[in-house]
């Protein structure tokens, strides 16, 4: 078990020193990468879904985000199954251009037909989780993050 707890420590090192280290106020190689994705891709007007296991990731980004003034959508297990729906549908009505989902979270049960994107920030000890999110979008690109 400590083996495991040490590999979850070091994927969250490789996320963002932030998550491992408290009050760390460097950089983020990985974070700035996203940042400068997502920057393209909503230049050439993609709609995007960003998956990480770790909801502390997602704060994180979604911090990033709005620094940057990007809107977005947010998921993850505390989300009631009646809100899922209702933020999944306003996502695909075109209301914002980013959901940040929890990858347990939103990887069943959720139709986003809006995203032409989805980006897995980091990823999970079972491949088939990623595919499950990633199914029933029209058309999707695992970013360059995906194997960080």
């Amino acid at each position: 078990m400590q083996i495991l707890g040490n590999l979850t420590r070091l994927r969250q090192l490789c996320c963002h020193p932030s998550l491992f280290i408290n009050d760390y106020e460097g950089e983020s190689g990985k974070m700035e990468e996203l940042m400068s994705i997502l920057e393209e891709s909503l230049a050439n007007q993609s709609r995007i879904l960003i998956f990480s296991q770790f909801t502390t990731m997602l704060s994180l980004i979604g911090e990033a985000c709005e620094k940057e003034e990007i809107s977005y959508f947010y998921l993850d297990g505390s989300t009631p199954s009646r809100e899922r729906l209702e933020l999944a549908s306003r996502f695909n009505n075109g209301e914002k251009e980013v959901f940040l989902i929890s990858l347990k979270a939103g990887g069943t049960g959720l139709n986003l037909t809006g995203a032409d994107t989805v980006i897995l920030y980091d990823l999970w000890w079972n491949p088939a989780v990623e595919t499950q999110a990633a199914t029933g979008l029209t058309a999707w690109d695992k970013s360059r993050l995906s194997r960080s």
